[in-house]
């Protein structure tokens, strides 16, 4: 790693740390301004709600709730849940990242790898039935929002399956534990990935096309190399870097499509934890959700930028 590729990386872990302060103040003030507290299920009024207020100190200024809070998260702390009483939120955030985090990535690599095999089978299949069929399947992967396919997938594989196939094969609509099982796992993953993947595919095959007719293809395969190498090593690595370019709105993609996909599978990750401390007004924990949203979407844009150097090595920081 160069000297410069380290400045790079501190002048964007720089950019991320300003930005998430940004994010979780905006946030932290917006929170706090949304009419209604979190104790209005325990019916506290008058005096006795003050009380409380003052207890948490949720009635002083908010850019000074704001410094205290900044003060305890630079040391890990995020403080405790104002409705789940004595819950410490570092862990159960932590712990929920992890399973985010467990959907993202499986979503991931249906996207990634998906995408890329059916753009560089549309390719060099150009015009033929294949490339005719996987296209169609992109545009109609893209085109429907993830919650659709969601929401089909329970219908056709929770439901349908089990009455056509009386019980014997069908997906089980629960999910176990903290982080599941492959059964469950699955489609959730697909309905997450499958809407992105179309993306890939469509400018995987636009790359390979631009590759394939270039020069240095043609003497490639000149020379007698077999088609299987000139495809991937040749051709394939130097189409990698238009695709490389989209995975970091990808990656932001998936992430803000986790939130709907874990509350209708019943996922235990952040994007659940995120909507049921909203409703339930427990500040700490929606900021401490968002800006570990926004962290994981400036850290996966970082690594989509260090990852050109190692598909192209022309690219220097």
């Amino acid at each position: 790693m160069t000297r410069g590729t380290l400045i790079y990386i501190g002048q964007r872990i720089g950019l991320i740390v300003v930005t998430l302060l940004v994010v979780s103040f905006g946030v932290f003030a917006a929170v706090h301004s949304i009419p209604g507290n979190a104790f209005i299920s325990e019916h506290l009024h008058g005096q006795d709600l003050k009380d409380v207020l003052h207890q948490f100190g949720l009635d002083r200024p908010i850019p000074v709730q704001y410094w205290d809070y900044l003060r305890n998260v630079v040391h890990g702390d995020f403080g405790q849940s104002f409705v789940i009483q004595g819950q410490d939120i570092t862990p159960l955030v932590l712990r929920e990242l992890s399973v985010s985090m467990e959907l993202g990535g499986s979503a991931l690599i249906i996207t990634v790898g998906m995408g890329m095999l059916f753009g560089v089978l549309a390719a060099i299949r150009q015009n033929t039935w294949v490339d005719y069929t996987l296209t169609t399947f992109a545009v109609i992967g893209y085109s429907v929002p993830s919650f659709v396919i969601a929401t089909l997938g329970i219908l056709v594989f929770g439901l349908w399956l089990q009455d056509l196939t009386g019980g014997t094969v069908y997906y089980k609509i629960a999910w176990d534990g903290t982080y599941g099982t492959i059964g469950e796992l699955w489609l959730p993953a697909v309905a997450l990935g499958l809407y992105t993947s179309g993306q890939v595919t469509r400018i995987t095959r636009a790359a390979m096309l631009d590759v394939i007719q270039q020069d240095y293809i043609r003497t490639a395969r000149a020379k007698g190399l077999p088609s299987r190498v000139v495809t991937l090593r040749h051709a394939l690595r130097n189409a990698l870097v238009p695709v490389t370019s989209i995975l970091g709105p990808l990656v932001v993609t998936i992430i803000a499509g986790s939130v709907i996909i874990e509350n209708i599978f019943g996922i235990p990750g952040l994007g659940k934890e995120f909507v049921r401390s909203i409703t339930a007004h427990d500040y700490n924990i929606t900021v401490a959700v968002f800006t570990l949203y926004a962290a994981l979407i400036g850290v996966a844009n970082l690594a989509v930028d260090l990852v050109y150097t190692a598909i192209d090595p022309r690219i220097r920081y």
